[in-house]
This record gives structure tokens, sequence and C-alpha cells, in this order.
């Protein structure tokens, strides 16, 4: 976990750097669509650890709409998480923006449970649920397609959850 936050961090300030030495003044698009990827940690004590990915809709520089999922797992137990959000940002430069979301999300738990009998079995149990999903984010683009964001989302499905994530963007 050290070594991929280490990584992380390593790549955005070596990216910052560059973009840094080659500033260039370009237009923003004021509508465009992108796919992202993260790795989600969840904060709590669930110890729950993953990635996820998803598809967003910038339709301004200020209102946008994304939805995606997060598979994710802990010591025996995988959960699946999907949510759709809409998303208010706030450019602080051209290529910076902070931005809240609010949205819907749905999250299937399902673990096996190996019962001590004779002979052994074992049985599956499952749980889904829906609930609210909220977060704070930052978006960063390094140049006209790519670009790195970080965010928090506090959830209630089935159990308030917090996670944090740091990924990738590709617009289009």
């Amino acid at each position: 976990m050290k070594i991929i936050a280490a990584a992380l961090a390593a790549l955005l300030a070596a990216c910052a750097v560059a973009e840094a030495q080659r500033a260039r003044p370009r237009e923003v698009p004021p509508s465009y669509f992108y796919l992202y990827g993260e790795y989600n940690y969840y904060t709590d004590s669930s110890d729950l650890r993953g990635g996820g990915g998803g598809l967003g809709w910038n339709i301004n520089r200020h209102l946008g709409l994304q939805a995606g999922g997060q598979l994710l797992n802990a010591t025996g137990v995988d959960v699946t998480n999907i949510y759709a959000e809409a998303k208010l940002s706030w450019p602080l430069t051209d290529n910076f923006s902070v931005y809240a979301s609010a949205g819907g999300a749905y999250a299937d738990a399902s673990s096996n449970v190996t019962l001590l009998t004779f002979p052994p079995r074992t049985v599956s149990v499952s749980k889904s649920s829906t609930g609210y999903r909220i977060g704070l984010g930052v978006d960063y683009w390094l140049g006209e397609n790519w670009g790195l964001r970080a965010n928090w989302h506090q959830q209630n499905v089935g159990g308030v959850g917090s996670d944090i994530a740091a990924g990738i963007a590709f617009r289009f």
C-alpha cells in the first residue's frame, strides 16, 4: 500500500513539473466526456481495497455527471459497488479544478462461510443495499487528454463507509 501511494505521489510530482516547464496557453473545452480508473481504499475498519472506474460528462465547466463502479475485497468478503452522481466543479485554473459530488449507490457484498459440520459444508452469504453517496475531489489535467484525480467519498449503502481514491482520467 505504501509503495503504491509513493509511486502515485512521485508520478503526480513528475507530471506537475513537466507541465510547469511546458506551460502554454490552451483552450479548455466547455463540454467533454472522460473515462477514469482509480485505486480505492476504504478508511473505516473494514480494510476494503480495490479498483474502480467509470465514465463522466462535464456538461460545462461547472456541472457534470459521472457513473462508475468499484470491485473491492477484504479478508473473505467481496464487494461490488455501483454509483451515479452529479458533480459541481470549481475551476481554479485551466488545468486544475475542485469538485463536490452527490448521488446514489448500490452495493452487493458476498462471502463464503465454511460450517464446521461433518462433512464440512460451505455456505454463500450475500447482501445488497442502496443508499446515498457524497464526495469531494480534485482533477488536474496534464495536457489535452490525460489527467490525474483524487477524491474522498462517504456513502451509506448497508452501513456508512468512507473511501479515498487516486487515479487517472482520459478526456475525449
